[in-house]
């Protein structure tokens, strides 16, 4: 896991005065003043090239790169390849702990399945996998190196999804980078810790990292006046609006199923909440999901409220960062 930062840090260079004493004459103090920024480009320089692992290589020197994604089915899809293969469709998953990839596009691809072993999904039943480790993924303007990945079947998910997924970006890839996802320009930026500054019209708040998921506190109030104060899973492979084990509670409840397409579905039910308050900003109106397969999963927000905004997820501080966009407002959908 990445090492954890107790707060943000946002370094400046600055400049500092000379402390040479003394009369000097103007060509020895141009040298001087010549030698000294040619040794400060040098260390910035220097500086930049080594936070580059080994492992992880951008294109330029800055140790950022930034490229469209697609967003079908609530769904953000990014053009990944595997090992230098042809170009895939992996989702960007916050939700999930591992990053997967299905077992025939491996096949496929000539990878070598090692140990078996199995995950929970998001509906009921423990899924198989199998273990793929030191994988090599590019991404444009980016090769990353030394992921542990699993083979797993996903066909089920790419038949709820409607579209073929060719794997799941999950929490190895957060623990590395910050990650912006601008949903409004349908844009994805990468880049290095050391390379990341926030905008000021960003909101940061702090995340806890908990088996490898995000979580952060929200705000759901429910007719009648039943306000919950919680911690949300902030998964970006869920296309729901909110998720609470509250509206088991709910009188006025729409019957449903949950955990479409990872596992066997499971018996839930939806409400309409009057309110969601994420930080400082809060959605009218969203549709609240019930039940998760497990416990820890069953308080979720989703993509159907992060779409309203920019997100930054930083692992490496334990922040998220939001900005709303011109969808804050826009109605959520309405119970049939």
């Amino acid at each position: 896991m990445t090492p954890e930062k107790s707060s943000l840090q946002i370094r400046n260079l600055r400049a500092k005065p000379s402390t040479l004493q003394g009369p000097q004459s103007p060509r020895i103090h141009g040298m001087v003043s010549m030698w000294l920024t040619a040794g400060l480009l040098f260390c910035v320089f220097s500086s930049t090239a080594r936070s580059q692992s080994p492992r992880d290589r951008f294109t330029n020197r800055v140790g950022r790169t930034s490229f469209p994604f697609e967003f079908s089915s609530g769904a953000v899809i990014l053009p990944i390849s595997i090992d230098g293969s042809r170009p895939l469709r992996l989702v960007l998953d916050s939700g999930s702990a591992k990053t997967l990839i299905d077992r025939k596009v491996a096949a496929e691809l000539g990878l070598k399945e090692g140990e078996e072993s199995s995950l929970q999904g998001a509906g009921a039943g423990r899924i198989p996998i199998r273990a793929l480790p030191d994988v090599e993924i590019q991404m444009p303007g980016l090769d990353s190196k030394g992921y542990d990945c699993f083979t797993v079947d996903l066909s089920p998910v790419s038949q709820a999804a409607g579209t073929p997924e060719d794997g799941i970006l999950g929490y190895d890839f957060f623990a590395r980078f910050v990650v912006t996802i601008d949903f409004e320009a349908r844009r994805m930026t990468v880049e290095l810790p050391t390379a990341f500054h926030p905008a000021g019209d960003f909101e940061a708040l702090p995340i806890a990292i908990k088996n490898r998921w995000p979580f952060v506190k929200g705000e759901l109030v429910m007719p009648g006046s039943v306000t919950i104060q919680d911690t949300f899973l902030i998964d970006l492979g869920s296309s729901d609006a909110v998720d609470h084990p509250i509206v088991k509670n709910m009188k006025e409840k729409t019957a449903s199923k949950s955990g479409v397409g990872f596992g066997d579905p499971l018996d839930g039910a939806v409400a309409v909440a009057t309110s969601f308050k994420i930080g400082n900003v809060t959605v009218s109106g969203p549709v609240v999901a019930c039940c998760g397969a497990t416990e820890a999963t069953s308080r979720l927000i989703g993509t159907e409220v992060l779409k309203r905004f920019t997100v930054v997820l930083d692992y490496p501080s334990l922040h998220v960062f939001l900005r709303p966009n011109t969808s804050i407002n826009k109605p959520f959908e309405r119970l049939p």
